[in-house]
């Protein structure tokens, strides 16, 4: 029975290696906290499908309060297709509401008070085994369009973003129920500008540009018999500007395995 735990915990291992809820990006705080609950259903021997409903309070800029305000709500769903043991591809789409507050203390919302976001991006995973390590690496370009309350685009409605990533887990007991998880991801984008101006339809493209660095480590834990892995971890997101300014994240995720095919 121990070594059929084992076994099953492995390949739920490396089904999860590719659908951990990593926290989105945000502005304008100092930790934020992070939480998400989703579901993974086989659907064919190739194909696989996850979604997620996902959500984030943050401090302000000069607090270390993680609780203080709402900051993002998410809803991603995503098909994974299995080329090879090495080689999978996948195809997502996703709608979040953000919360939008002045830069200035005292950091009260603003008018509008969030925005729209609909991502739509594709992912490319490559894994090979190395000892007792197992590696991950990613490529996600994303299409991500940003509009106003009454769904009118934003000052800037477009980007295009880049990520590659590379994540390691490794066991760290003998069941292979308990894991660590390390990534670290690097983000590049162009975005388009509109114009102040209501009659110039102009567009403005910015140059293509390097925007942050997040490293994250995990704890995974994997309920063998009730198909379910736990999540819990820190993220620090490194942005661009004058400086490095970095954003802390404490960030827990459930994901359920194949609810609808239990015997």
């Amino acid at each position: 029975m121990k070594k059929i735990i084992s076994q099953l915990a492995f390949l739920l291992s490396s089904f999860t290696a590719f659908a951990q809820v990593s926290p989105p990006g945000l502005d304008g705080t100092h930790i934020a906290a992070w939480g998400a609950v989703g579901v993974s259903q086989v659907l064919s021997p190739k194909w696989t499908v996850t979604a997620y409903l996902g959500g984030a309070r943050m401090s302000d800029p000069d607090s270390w309060s993680p609780f203080e305000k709402q900051s993002i709500a998410v809803y991603n769903h995503e098909f994974q297709y299995k080329f090879s043991p090495n080689w999978q591809a996948s195809i997502c789409n996703s709608i979040r509401v953000q919360n939008k507050y002045d830069e200035e203390a005292p950091y009260e919302a603003k008018d509008p008070s969030y925005r729209w976001e609909l991502r739509h991006y594709g992912r490319l995973y490559y894994k090979q085994q190395l000892g007792h390590f197992a590696m991950n690496y990613s490529f996600r370009p994303e299409f991500r369009t940003f509009y106003t309350p009454d769904w009118q685009p934003a000052t800037m409605p477009v980007e295009l973003r880049f990520r590659l990533k590379a994540q390691t887990s490794v066991p760290i007991n003998q069941a292979k129920t308990n894991f660590l998880v390390s990534g670290n991801e690097l983000l590049t984008a162009i975005d388009e500008y509109t114009n102040a101006l209501p009659a110039d339809h102009k567009h403005n493209w910015s140059a293509y540009h390097f925007t942050e660095d997040r490293f994250s480590v995990y704890f995974r834990h994997i309920f063998a018999r009730q198909d379910v892995v736990l999540d819990l971890g820190v993220m620090e997101q490194f942005k661009t500007g004058g400086h490095f300014d970095a954003v802390s994240y404490v960030s827990f995720d459930v994901l359920f395995q194949n609810p609808f095919s239990r015997n």
